[in-house]
């Protein structure tokens, strides 16, 4: 599990070549939206910017392979099984299936989740992104 809560966790994970390109542009995008829900005055910047400062919530990229314990750290206390998610869209590329969901945990904190190869969440995907990829799902 690798939490993404500021733009330095995005620049550890592009120097450490584990995730493709386009998620390191998604979680960009994530965090940029995070910051100006929990920011709305502006009083830092981007680069500046901390989940842990505002409480709203923050995005983590999961593998499957994470302990319940894991899970429980991140608010999911009924693990996998107990969630229900807003929304989830697939993603295909670099010879892999990304699937994206939000989960809503009140009114103002929120997760944004990315799994690595997952079909758990497939049946509440609204749409999917075939991006450059003819890709039979291995998993």
């Amino acid at each position: 599990m690798i939490e993404v809560k500021c733009y330095k966790d995005i620049i550890k994970l592009t120097m450490m070549g584990i995730v493709p390109n386009r998620i390191i542009k998604m979680l960009k995008e994530e965090l940029s939206r995070i910051k100006s829900w929990s920011d709305e005055y502006n009083e830092v910047s981007f680069t500046e910017f901390h989940t842990d400062d505002y409480d709203y919530g923050y995005v983590a990229l999961l593998d499957g392979s994470e302990t319940i314990d894991q899970l429980k750290s991140i608010g999911l206390s009924e693990g996998w099984e107990g969630i229900i998610p807003e929304v989830a869209y697939n993603y295909y590329f670099d010879n892999e299936k990304w699937t994206k969901i939000i989960v809503v945990y009140n009114d103002s904190y929120s997760m944004v989740f990315y799994l690595r190869n997952s079909n758990q969440f497939d049946s509440y995907v609204t749409t999917e992104e075939d991006n450059d990829m003819d890709m039979k799902e291995p998993f």
